[in-house]
């Protein structure tokens, strides 16, 4: 149990929580979920911050459960780290050389892919397989999808500055995002799972892949 009347930012007696928070990028994932699917954006949460990455910001940080162009799904509770604030930027610092802005790639090196990495460098286990599990099926079609698709994450500090990119739910809202762009899942009440959610299911799946 943490000490103190204030948020300690996960911090308790026996070490520093660490919480994965998954995010929805479509609405098929009411679908997709049940059966161990489903088209993730994902954020490392520790000491009240949240770490992610994307395309032309590398690692960035973000307020928890507010990562804009995606619908928090969840918050998985996985373990404590024994390190503070210093261990967590020497981590950070370590992995900026492979997680830098130009090394995003959407099913070989996304946003879960970081996850899994900060999280393994934190507690020594990787993240939930089911998060990333459709861009690790994809490595085998990869070739088959166009370059620029692969190279541009749906969120992200820059997600919203594409606006030729088609469909998908984009950057909004979140204390992270650069530049003004549409809120996500805004239109006309469609929200997840929703039977009016029919062209922003399609721009989800077939824009947008994962974080």
């Amino acid at each position: 149990m943490s000490s103190g009347g204030g948020y300690q930012g996960g911090r308790t007696r026996m070490g520093t929580k660490v919480f994965l928070n998954v995010y929805d990028l479509s609405p098929a994932n009411d679908v997709l979920y049940n059966i161990g699917f489903g088209l993730h954006h994902s954020g490392v949460e520790i000491l009240g911050t949240e770490y992610s990455f994307a395309s032309g910001a590398g690692i960035f940080e973000d307020r928890p459960k507010e990562a804009g162009g995606a619908k928090f799904r969840e918050s998985i509770e996985l373990g404590a780290f024994e390190g503070g604030q210093a261990e967590v930027r020497t981590i950070i610092g370590d992995l900026r050389s492979d997680f830098g802005p130009d090394a995003y790639n959407l099913i070989r090196k996304n946003c879960n892919s970081f996850a899994n990495a900060f999280v393994w460098a934190l507690l020594g286990r990787p993240i939930p397989s089911h998060v990333n599990r459709l861009a690790d099926l994809g490595v085998c079609c990869s070739c088959l999808l166009p370059k620029k698709l692969l190279e541009e994450a749906p969120v992200g500090p820059n997600a919203g500055n594409n606006s030729s990119s088609g469909g998908g739910f984009q950057a909004g809202g979140s204390k992270a995002t650069m530049a003004p762009a549409p809120k996500a899942f805004s239109g006309s009440g469609a929200t997840l799972g929703s039977s009016n959610s029919g062209s922003t299911n399609a721009g989800g799946v077939g824009g947008r892949l994962l974080g």
